[in-house]
């Protein structure tokens, strides 16, 4: 019996077919992700976690994520965007608490969010499924997806990008309130929950084409679709400058305070516009993307999370047959273009296209140029859309493609040959003996390639034998050998930059004995007390922001956004000097530059005061009968939303020792509390929110009309 071909089948079935086939890809390529046979790694549990646990810790709290006081001295949370991430808070709600669970489903959601959206903006572009499906595929485990799995921002942009250039194609041809609302959704979520130079060249992408695109429509003198159009994109940027109200307002608030919160081009030190450059050796990661799993910063000349550009072989292949073919579409050349564009800003030191962008509006406030390889990988992923899109209706092109398919094998022939003479052979059999992470410990890079190359050969030559035997429909196999090397070279890459090989049971240890509500800081232990050195104990996998989950307030931790106020208490000693003292404390004494008089400090004070509630956002001092002290510290960095109020009325926040908090407080007894109170970023936080929930029940409420109708329509 003859099964049905592939292309019958996704006729017969819904989307839901090729949704589900994106998903079952997903998960077979990260098994041990799905399955918690391993968890992720590096910045993904060390920065990305914590913030995560603590911000959907305090919600469950009724407490808006607005002041941390668990790392650094305490930073204004509210100022990265991530804090108002509505994904991130709906996971934290749905697990109970953000755990490492929680961190696993968020990025394996962002990249099935990610390869669903590429399928959709194919469909809008007018591919036929088979294309679709390898855009989609390609994309969800694409280089920035999988080498920069550490960095959960940079996919929740990734997974973001295809569905708002999506609804903005959709809007410049069908300009209706729907799809306008849908856009500035979806910008708002990659706004809030992705990296913000990747919102920023977005955000340039939608310009220069909305001009081009209004410059079209006045030459055409098409004025009546022309207003509309302007209409819905107005109506559609009101409404994501309602949503991202509070993130763009907290995050101009500590862009003053902070300093990464100017331009990166006139720093002295290595934190530039060029740190993070792709280099020209990472060019052989778009076929052989093994090969950067070895962290030979010799070799590559950056750090190996920066060199992965890849996004399939087989769709590389594709768009060079199509390129090939002068009946092919002007659109597979010209998205070619815009992606090999993309790709030189991304080798930012080796030519001077990056630098020329630090001259726009915002573009010098970000580092890392090889982000741009994100937009390169996309468009190239568009083009190769269109090729299969144009190779699947010419029988001539498909015989192109098998003659391409031909010469690539070959090629992979020579080069497996060529370095089989200088690889050391007795290794590839540990794999099987001794297992795969052995052999990636190693292995060399040649020897990766050269592993790589014979995968690809096998590949390749096989593709090759199912389009000649036509045995199975053109389309079919396309998309059976493209899932293949997804998968394996997924597999192969996943754990060297997303998994550590230790079970999610084992990895939690610590995690499900944490304190409830906000435990009240000691007034005897000096902060020095509790950093991650001390508190790593509680843990097996987690080592870094810990105080985050034991809720301890602490002078450590790892952290993007540093105070200039910090690094100046830093510069002349006075932070390393005050955080040998408890959190809140007596002085009487301050010299003339405002620095707490140490000679003049209570090292009794606990006798005198006591904490009578803490939260993130506020704490309450009783001072006792006896007490003397003229000023009363609170080691916290100064934000100017802290305000203090003594027995109700509100008094002076001095500060001190460059960034500290203190007030001159009477003798006696008395109520003391500071509060963090950053009233317009509250106010726009309701804002942000009531526009969230209009927005879907504008979105949801016809879906569920429909689905009533349907019901009663059955009866």
């Amino acid at each position: 019996m003859i099964v049905r071909t592939f292309d019958q089948m996704i006729n017969r079935f819904p989307k839901l077919l090729d949704y589900s086939i994106i998903l079952i890809v997903l998960i077979a390529a990260l098994w041990p992700l799905v399955s918690g046979a391993a968890v992720m790694k590096w910045d993904a549990m060390d920065l990305y976690l914590p913030w995560k646990h603590f911000i959907t810790d305090g919600l469950s709290h009724n407490q808006l994520p607005l002041w941390n006081p668990y790392i650094n001295a305490g930073f204004s949370q509210m100022g990265d965007p991530g804090s108002w991430y509505p994904i991130s808070w709906i996971i934290g709600w749905a697990f109970e608490g953000y755990g490492i669970g929680s961190l696993h489903f968020e990025y394996l959601l962002h990249l099935y969010i990610a390869g669903i959206g590429f399928y959709l903006l194919g469909k809008t572009h007018g591919w036929v499924r088979t294309a679709c499906l390898i855009g989609g595929i390609g994309y969800m485990f694409s280089g920035i997806m999988i080498g920069n799995a550490q960095h959960v921002g940079w996919v929740v942009s990734a997974a973001w990008l295809p569905w708002v250039l999506n609804y903005f194609k959709v809007l410049l041809t069908t300009p209706v309130h729907k799809v306008s609302v849908k856009l500035a959704l979806v910008l708002f979520l990659m706004l809030s929950g992705g990296y913000p130079g990747m919102f920023i060249v977005t955000a340039y992408i939608l310009i220069i084409y909305f001009i081009i695109h209004l410059w079209k429509k006045y030459r055409s003198k098409d004025t009546v679709l022309l207003k509309k159009q302007v209409i819905v994109f107005s109506i559609g940027a009101v409404l994501f400058l309602a949503l991202s109200l509070v993130v763009l307002i907290s995050s101009f608030d500590m862009s003053s305070l902070i300093t990464r919160g100017v331009g990166l081009n006139d720093r002295a030190d290595i934190w530039n516009t060029l740190n993070g450059s792709l280099t020209p050796q990472a060019m052989v990661s778009y076929i052989y993307p093994l090969a950067t799993t070895i962290n030979d910063q010799s070799f590559w000349g950056a750090d190996f999370s920066m060199t992965n550009c890849y996004f399939g072989v087989i769709a590389l292949l594709g768009i060079l047959t199509a390129l090939l073919n002068r009946d092919s579409s002007r659109n597979i050349r010209f998205y070619a273009l815009i992606g090999l564009l993309f790709l030189g800003i991304s080798l930012g030191q080796d030519l001077p296209l990056r630098k020329l962008t630090t001259y726009l509006p915002f573009m010098d406030l970000f580092r890392f140029p090889s982000l741009f390889r994100l937009f390169a990988l996309f468009f190239f992923l568009l083009s190769a859309g269109y090729a299969f899109n144009f190779i699947l209706n010419s029988e001539k092109s498909k015989k192109y493609f098998a003659f391409i398919l031909l010469g690539a094998s070959a090629l992979f022939g020579v080069i497996s040959l060529i370095l089989f003479f200088d690889v050391e052979l007795w290794k590839y059999k540990q794999i099987v003996s001794i297992g795969w992470l052995h052999f990636m410990r190693q292995a060399t890079i040649k020897e990766l390639i050269f592993l790589q190359s014979g995968i690809l050969l096998l590949l390749t030559a096989g593709l090759w034998v199912f389009i000649r035997s036509r045995k199975l429909t053109f389309g079919f196999g396309v998309v059976l050998f493209l899932i293949i090397e997804a998968v394996s070279f997924t597999r192969m890459n996943a754990h060297a930059t997303i998994l550590y090989d230790r079970s999610l049971k084992d990895a939690s240890v610590g995690m499900d004995n944490l304190p409830e509500g906000y435990p009240i800081p000691s007034v005897r232990d000096p902060l020095t007390t509790y950093n991650d050195v001390h508190q790593s104990q509680h843990f097996i996998q987690l080592w870094k922001n810990l105080s985050m989950y034991l809720k301890t307030p602490t002078y450590d931790g790892i952290s993007p956004y540093a105070y200039h106020t910090t690094a100046k208490a830093v510069e002349t000693g006075e932070f390393d000097k005050i955080i040998k003292y408890p959190i809140v404390f007596f002085a009487d004494q301050l010299t003339d530059e405002s620095y707490i008089d140490s000679s003049s400090i209570d090292t009794l004070s606990f006798q005198e005061l006591r904490i009578a509630s803490f939260n993130p956002n506020e704490i309450a001092i009783e001072t006792s009968d006896n007490s003397t002290g003229k000023y009363l510290v609170y080691v916290q960095n100064h934000h100017p939303s802290w305000n203090v109020y003594i027995d109700a009325k509100e008094a002076e926040v001095v500060l001190v020792s460059e960034t500290f908090m203190a007030v001159e407080i009477p003798k006696g007894k008395h109520t003391i509390e500071y509060k963090f109170e950053p009233t317009t970023i509250v106010q726009a936080s309701y804002v942000s929110l009531s526009t969230l929930v209009l927005i879907i029940l504008f979105l949801f409420i016809p879906f569920l009309k429909s689905l009533k109708k349907a019901e009663q329509k059955k009866q």
